[in-house]
C-alpha cells in the first residue's frame, strides 16, 4: 500500500495543485456524440467536385454550374440494348483573356461523394459527386476563324485547322496562298469547267514554247545548252555544214589567231619543227600535216590555234578550286594571240558565280558543252572528218569517257579500231583500249533521251 506522501505527490503537480482527472476509455466513449450517415440523391443540381493541374485560378473567379442531357446506348444485365439519357454536368468561368471550362472526361471506375455534416443532429448528408476536369484556353485563340472545311473530319483538313490556330507565320503563309489558288466551278460560274480548261492549256502551251520537243531532241536540234546550231534536216547539208563554223566562233576570234598561225607556217617552210606545250599531242601532230596536206590551209591552222587555247583555257579551271577562277587573275594566268579571244571564251564556257560577274565559274554545263565544240573543231582539222581520241584525251587530262560521250552527243559515231591499225602503229594491247575512232557521217546519230524511251514503252 502506497504511503500518504506519495499518493499525496501522485495527486497534485510539482507546484501543488491538483492534477486534472483524466476520463476513462469507456467513460469518453459513452460521452462522445453518435455520428448518422444519411445517403442522399443527386437531385438536379448536385455539388461537383472540381480537378485542377497545373493552373492558377484567381481568387475572386466564381464559376457557374450547369449540365445537359445526353441520348445513349446501353446494355441491361440480360444483354437488350435500350436508350437512356445521361446527364452530364459541367462548370464555366471566364475572365477577360482565359475560359475556365470543366468538363467530365471519360470514367475512371471510382465513384465521388460529398458528405455534409450538421452538428446540431450530428448526421452527415452523403452526395454522390460528379468529378470534372477544369482546362483553360485562350479566348483570343478560340475565337480565331477556322476553315469551314476543317469540320469534314479529314486528317489533311484537321492539320490545317491547327495551322491556322497555332501554326507560325511560314505555315500560315503557305496555307493562305494555298486557299487563293483554290479553283472550283463554282466560284468561277457556269462555264468555269471549260474556262479553266482552256486557261491551263493556254498556259502551259506558253510556259513550254521554248523547251524541246521529243523529236528535237532525237535530232540533237534541241541540245542547245551544249551544241551549235544542227544543220542536219536542211536540203544539201553536207559534213562540213552540218555545223557551221561562223556559227560557233566569230571570224574576228579566228582572225585573232593569224599571228600564232604564221609563226607555224613560217617555222615549217623553213624547215623547222613545231612543238605545242599546251597541245603535245594533238595539236602538234596536226600542224605539219595541215601544211603539207594544201588544202584550206590558213583556215585549218587558225582552228588548230584556237583548240590549243581552248585546251589551255580548261587546264586553269580544272585546276582551280571549285572550278572557279577571279576575273582579273585570269587574264593575268592565260596568255593568248588576241584579247578577243579571252573574252570569247569567258562568255562562251563560263558563268558568273556572283552578282560583281568578276568570279567566273566552269560549270558541268559549260564543262561538257566546251567537250563538245572541241569535237566538232577538231573534226574539221581532219581532212577525212575522222579522228583518234587518245591524242585529245592525254591533252585534256581527263578520262577518255568524258570525251567519247561528248562524240556521241554531237552526233559522231564512236568505234573501235581494227586490230591491223594498232600493229601497223606500234601499239600494245593494253594501250590500245584507249583508242577510239570518231566519225562525222550523215545522218547523224544523237544519243536516245532515256525518259522519253521509258514514257513510251509504259504507254
Amino acid at each position: 500500500m502506497a504511503s500518504p506522501e506519495r499518493e499525496r505527490k501522485r495527486k497534485r503537480d510539482a507546484n501543488g495543485h491538483p492534477r486534472p482527472v483524466v476520463p476513462s476509455s469507456s467513460q469518453s466513449q459513452s460521452q462522445s456524440q453518435i455520428l448518422k450517415i444519411n445517403e442522399k440523391e443527386a437531385g438536379t443540381h448536385p455539388p461537383i467536385l472540381a480537378s485542377i493541374h497545373g493552373i492558377e485560378i484567381p481568387q475572386s473567379l466564381s464559376f457557374s454550374a450547369f449540365s445537359k442531357k445526353t441520348r445513349v446506348s446501353k446494355h441491361t444485365p440480360a444483354g437488350t440494348k435500350i436508350d437512356a439519357r445521361e446527364t452530364e454536368y459541367c462548370v464555366k468561368a471566364s475572365t477577360v483573356r482565359i475560359d475556365y471550362d470543366g468538363r467530365v472526361e471519360g470514367e475512371d471506375g471510382v465513384s465521388y461523394y460529398v458528405g455534409v455534416y450538421d452538428p446540431e443532429t450530428s448526421n452527415v448528408d452523403v452526395y454522390p459527386s460528379p468529378l470534372v476536369h477544369v482546362r483553360r484556353q485562350v479566348r483570343r485563340l478560340k475565337e480565331k476563324e477556322i476553315p469551314e472545311k476543317a469540320s469534314t473530319g479529314n486528317l489533311m483538313d484537321s492539320r490545317q485547322a491547327l495551322s491556322a490556330a497555332f501554326g507560325n507565320r511560314t505555315s500560315k503563309k503557305a496555307l493562305l496562298d494555298e486557299q487563293l489558288n483554290t479553283i472550283t466551278t463554282s466560284t468561277l460560274g457556269p462555264t468555269a469547267s471549260t474556262s479553266v480548261v482552256s486557261a491551263i492549256s493556254s498556259a502551259v502551251d506558253t510556259a513550254t514554247a521554248s523547251l524541246p520537243t521529243s523529236e528535237s531532241l532525237r535530232t540533237g536540234s534541241g541540245n542547245s545548252k551544249y551544241l551549235p546550231p544542227v544543220h542536219a534536216d536542211e536540203d544539201g547539208v553536207t559534213v562540213d555544214t552540218v555545223y557551221r563554223i561562223e556559227e560557233m566562233v566569230e571570224a574576228r576570234v579566228l582572225d585573232g589567231c593569224i599571228d600564232g598561225v604564221r609563226e607555224w607556217e613560217k617555222s615549217v617552210r623553213g624547215g623547222g619543227e613545231v612543238e605545242s606545250s599546251i597541245s603535245p599531242h594533238y595539236v602538234t601532230s596536226r600542224i605539219r600535216g595541215v601544211i603539207d596536206s594544201g588544202t584550206n590551209v590558213t583556215h585549218r591552222l587558225k582552228i588548230l590555234r584556237y583548240i590549243e587555247h581552248l585546251i589551255q583555257f580548261h587546264r586553269l579551271f580544272i585546276s582551280a578550286f571549285s572550278n572557279t577562277i577571279f576575273r582579273p587573275k585570269l587574264y593575268d594566268a592565260f596568255t593568248s594571240d588576241d584579247k578577243s579571244i579571252t573574252n570569247h571564251l569567258i562568255t562562251t564556257f563560263t558563268d558568273s558565280k556572283n552578282q560583281n560577274k568578276n568570279d567566273r565559274q566552269m560549270s558541268k554545263t559549260k564543262l561538257t558543252k566546251l567537250y563538245c565544240w572541241m569535237i566538232i573543231l577538231c573534226l574539221k582539222v581532219e581532212e577525212d572528218g575522222k579522228m583518234d581520241l587518245w591524242d585529245l584525251v592525254q591533252d585534256l587530262q581527263i578520262e577518255r569517257k568524258e570525251v567519247e560521250m561528248a562524240a556521241r552527243e554531237v552526233g559522231a559515231r564512236v568505234e573501235g579500231f581494227r586490230d591491223g591499225y594498232f600493229k601497223m602503229m606500234g601499239i600494245g594491247k593494253e594501250e590500245s583500249r584507249e583508242h577510239r575512232l570518231v566519225a562525222l557521217r550523215l545522218p547523224l546519230v544523237f544519243p536516245k533521251n532515256k525518259m522519253l524511251s521509258v514514257r513510251g514503252g509504259r504507254k
